[in-house]
């Protein structure tokens, strides 16, 4: 099992998800310390773990609760501030998204990063989804060739969300890009280097400051283009979803949307399809069947939250703390799916134009 690693977390919502996940399924995680302005939050934290420290200043818990890990589960807007704070005392961290707001942010997180002896890991768990490992697999064993061109939609109505959460209500959706390009980046070898995206503005609630869709063209230096659609607030019938389309100089890649049109309907399930030239036998797509399980976790009964990609980001964040390997979604990986978002809303807000996208390191 090796040694216990004592977890804190800040922010008691998304993040008890992930911390209370880590505690019950992962062996060797000891419920430390919970650190949330709410009385009570703090008073549920103690009724699920009794003997469990609580804290309502982040500083606080942080110099008095003997941490080895925190999650960072706060809004967003203070992700970066409080993984720097923890870096500066060699505590490793598991931030939330989107991880930075602003490029001062990202060079401020990427010096404390550097100076640090902490792991520091982005919670993209879209990238332990079990269909982009499967296509990751692909890439590697050269059937797919160089990249030429993507599309990634990330579809969900989150209004219900907006009281319990006001921050969400005006968060201009495409910084809330790493479910998209989180996986994408996996697959391509660049970084984003332009952007232009476009707003629709509010027509559904005719509310100012408010989205209902952002899409963004990128373009790698080798001229790879990507397309990125995000929707906070629609009408769209088929729920939330996540769709990616690869084209590459020997075939392609596919996660479909769902497209159920009642609930009897088997095919309204998304596929995982791809098709290459160096498989001339097969004619047209091949399905795989894999999902949003990473095949790793299949059979395994603690394998929750997502379809069982939270967990298995959890193990691997704890697995590298205890084995002293490399961050499984670093910083730089965090970096290289947030700030594309960050330039993307600047090209909207000016409307489309062509913009740069800079990093802490390309500077």
């Amino acid at each position: 099992m090796g040694k216990k690693i004592r977890l804190g977390v800040v922010g008691y919502g998304r993040g008890e998800e992930l911390f209370n996940l880590a505690v019950a399924a992962l062996e060797g995680i000891v419920a430390t310390a919970v650190c949330d302005t709410a009385r009570t939050k703090l008073e549920k934290a103690k009724e699920t773990h009794p003997d469990i420290q609580v804290f309502e200043k982040y500083d606080e818990m942080l110099a008095g609760a003997g941490l080895d890990a925190v999650i960072i589960g706060t809004p967003g807007n203070s992700h970066a501030v409080f993984a720097e704070k923890a870096l500066a005392k060699n505590i490793h961290v598991l931030s939330e998204i989107p991880i930075v707001y602003t490029m001062e942010e990202g060079r401020m997180l990427w010096d404390a990063h550097l100076k640090s002896n902490a792991i520091y890991m982005t919670a993209s768990n879209s990238n332990f989804n079990g269909y982009i490992d499967a296509a990751f697999d692909l890439k590697k064993k050269g059937l797919f060739g160089d990249p030429i061109y993507v599309e990634a939609e990330y579809i969900h109505d989150i209004r219900e969300y907006f009281d319990k959460t006001p921050w969400r209500k005006t968060l201009e959706p495409i910084r809330y890009c790493t479910h998209s390009l989180g996986p994408i980046l996996r697959l391509i070898d660049e970084d984003l280097e332009w952007v232009s995206c476009f707003d629709t503005g509010s027509h559904i609630n005719k509310e100012k400051g408010q989205h209902d869709v952002m899409a963004a063209l990128f373009r790698t230096k080798s001229n790879v283009v990507v397309r990125l659609t995000v929707s906070f607030i629609n009408e769209y019938g088929g729920g939330c979803y996540h769709h990616y389309r690869f084209f590459t100089t020997k075939g392609s890649f596919e996660r479909t949307a769902p497209y159920q049109t009642s609930l009897n309907d088997p095919s309204g399930k998304p596929r995982t399809l791809f098709c290459s030239t160096d498989l001339p036998v097969y004619k047209g797509w091949i399905e795989l069947p894999v999902a949003e399980m990473p095949v790793g976790c299949v059979g395994n009964s603690k394998a929750e939250g997502h379809g069982g990609i939270d967990y298995a980001m959890l193990d691997a964040f704890f697995n590298a703390i205890r084995e002293g390997l490399p961050s499984p979604v670093s910083l730089l990986d965090g970096l290289r799916m947030t700030l594309p978002g960050t330039f993307a809303a600047e090209s909207a807000r000016r409307g489309g134009e062509l913009t740069r996208i800079t990093y802490p390191w390309s500077e």
